[in-house]
């Protein structure tokens, strides 16, 4: 294993030393002066945002050829991503963490992906793979409440989709073959005429058995596809309407408990998203929007009852309706808005036990319930003069099953120059116990007490010249009544305090070559319900070269020093290890290109799945190096 890692870091350097060197063109690295809405809910310049936001661009996106959203936000200092085989599709409890946490909100245009009921990730984050209509993806690291309510405790992940540029039609065909049989194909359109626009989508995806790191071949199966449109009228004057269909169908078969089992679990899940949403300009000072949606997620799971862990036919839904006004004057900027959803599971079939625990299939005792959360949020920047600027901010939550909850916030932000600004935030939150938490057979506990806690972040972010900038954040977050799993069941086990730091630097060599180093530590507390996924340090590196025609790009990511268990000394071999891989992408002719990638250069042996086990039990292990190479036609 040291080998390999002196290895990556001898390759590193010796591309980065030869190519630095080199001088000119355009980068896709995200500057300070980039816009971002997720901080504050409207419009500023990142520099400004007074919070540790990371920017990952449609650049990014076209030119590392990610196949989904889980794939993109991966190198995000702070983040974690974790997949129980070769893909997000295959499976519906891979954890998703910001900040140690794994209470996350993800929207796509401002409103909730997430689902509630099933154990893991709470947002299908693999399965949002129409990344041709990406336009940026923001994430939030930290507590955002009081904007984004409860499951916000970590941070927040938006997604912005593309609005076609004025007068244009563009379209984009791509297809690819990869290692373990994978085929990939994708078409996407998109145009504007006389006001009205369009985006149209759809693509497919095959994949089969895959090998790790040590040669092991693991059981993997993956026929997916998905097809989307989002249609637009334009009225002028920041006035638009805007109607968004996404559908997502996947097949799939997984090893029933662990990469090291033989037992193949046969599973299907398909979503689909449709909402409605209204931008409309009412002044010069007063902008709004209302938005309404509703989300279906159907996981069938294991349905041939092959294994031990049991069939899962698990329908999902949330409908939702909010409005968010935000209005400017000359030294403040207040924001309000309700937001109203409800949870349902309208059917939930499963292998159940009964008193002489004897399987049997069955409706859960989970099916047929509901929960609803209306919460009502306003906060006001204010500008006290050229340098200072205070933003205290209240969130009142109504929950149908927990009551009355506020969330209050204040940050105070400095602006030392144009290239500098600090910042100090305090962040308080709460998250009420989910659908599965509260009735889940055999282990569901209705009196749970919701979680509640609060975060204190201090920040910066500096311009150091015309080529490099940075951020630095470090937070401490309080956390009580944490929901975990004991024995049989769900219960609250009491504090945890999570300390911990994100930083990253941009830099740019001339105009061929630009660099990016990201820093995540954390101090998890020995009761965070997630330090079996955490490392104590995690470094991701990255070198992109542009040339006319060609492009590529090398990246690593660095696990130093994972937490594991006591019981499991072995781990601690596998607590760290380094990732790397590479793409490029040569434009033959105007509009058509070819692109490789490979993956895990150094065929390392890992998981992204907690360090509580060793490599011969119960182990989820990542694919060794696999390649991918494909073409892809613009016009």
């Amino acid at each position: 294993m040291n080998k390999k890692i002196l290895a990556a870091s001898l390759a590193v350097v010796t591309i980065s030393g030869g190519a630095f060197s080199v001088e000119a063109a355009e980068t896709p690295v995200y500057t300070l002066d980039g816009i971002v809405v997720t901080a504050s809910r409207v419009p500023e310049k990142k520099i400004d945002s007074n919070a540790d936001v990371s920017v990952v661009t449609a650049k990014e996106i076209e030119e590392k050829h990610y196949d989904d959203v889980s794939q993109a936000i991966r190198h995000v200092p702070g983040v974690m991503v974790g997949n129980q085989g070769a893909s997000g599709q295959t499976s519906f409890t891979n954890p998703l963490l910001i900040n140690g946490s794994s209470n996350v909100v993800v929207m796509v245009d401002g409103m909730r992906v997430n689902t509630n009921g099933t154990m893991g990730g709470h947002a299908p984050i693999a399965t949002l793979n129409n990344m041709n209509g990406i336009d940026h993806i923001e994430v939030l690291k930290g507590a955002a409440s009081t904007l984004y309510g409860s499951d916000a405790q970590g941070g927040v992940i938006n997604i912005i989709t593309k609005k076609p540029e004025e007068g244009t039609v563009k379209s984009k065909v791509t297809v690819s073959r990869s290692s373990y049989d994978g085929e990939k194909y994708s078409i996407y359109n998109e145009g504007e005429k006389d006001g009205f626009f369009w985006a149209v989508n759809a693509q497919k995806e095959l994949m089969g058995e895959y090998k790790d790191g040590w040669g092991r071949h693991v059981i993997n199966h993956l026929n997916s596809k998905s097809y989307g449109v989002k249609l637009g009228y334009d009225f002028g004057n920041d006035n638009n309407v805007v109607f968004n269909y996404q559908k997502y169908d996947g097949k799939y078969t997984r090893p029933d408990y662990g990469t090291n089992d033989k037992t193949a679990d046969l599973g299907k899940r398909d979503t689909d998203r449709i909402s409605l949403q209204y931008n409309s300009r009412i002044n010069q000072r007063l902008t709004n929007r209302f938005s309404v949606y509703r989300n279906r997620n159907h996981i069938n799971d294991d349905y041939n009852n092959a294994g031990t862990s049991g069939i899962t036919d698990l329908h999902m839904k949330t409908t939702g309706i909010s409005d968010q006004m935000v209005y400017r004057m000359d030294h403040h900027t207040i924001t309000g808005g309700i937001d109203w959803y409800e949870d349902e599971i309208p059917t939930y079939l499963a292998t159940l036990y009964d008193a002489s625990w004897r399987p049997y299939y069955g409706h859960s005792a989970m099916e047929g319930h509901s929960v609803t959360n209306t919460g009502y949020y306003i906060q006001d920047k204010w500008d006290i003069n050229d340098h200072w600027n205070v933003t205290p901010g209240i969130r009142f939550d109504h929950n149908s099953q927990y009551g009355n909850h506020t969330s209050p916030s204040l940050t105070i932000g400095y602006k030392a120059d144009e290239a500098t600004n600090y910042y100090i935030s305090y962040k308080k939150f709460f998250r009420a116990p989910s659908l599965l938490e509260l009735y889940y057979p055999g282990g569901g506990n209705p009196n749970l007490d919701p979680e509640t806690g609060y975060t204190v972040e201090l920040g910066a972010a500096h311009k150091f010249n015309d080529t490099l900038s940075g951020t630095l954040s470090v937070y401490r977050q309080w956390a009580d009544n944490q929901i975990t799993w004991i024995g049989s069941g769900y219960t609250n086990t009491g504090k945890m305090i999570n300390t911990g730091v994100n930083a990253s630097l941009n830099k740019d060599f001339g105009a061929h070559v630009t660099a990016t180093l990201g820093y995540s530590y954390i101090h998890a507390d020995t009761n965070n319900l997630n330090i079996s996924y955490l490392p104590k340090h995690e470094l991701n590196i990255g070198v992109d070269y542009h040339n006319a025609n060609f492009k590529a790009s090398v990246w690593g990511r660095g696990i130093i020093d994972r937490y594991t268990s006591s019981g499991h000394p072995a781990m601690k071999d596998y607590s760290s290890f380094w990732v790397w891989d590479f793409n490029a992408d040569y434009e033959i002719t105007k509009g058509v290109s070819v692109f490789a990638k490979v993956n895990n250069i150094f065929d390392q042996f890992y998981t992204d799945i907690g360090a509580s086990y060793d490599p011969y039990g119960t182990w989820y292990s990542a694919p060794g190096r696999n390649f991918e190479i494909g073409v892809q036609y613009q016009f």
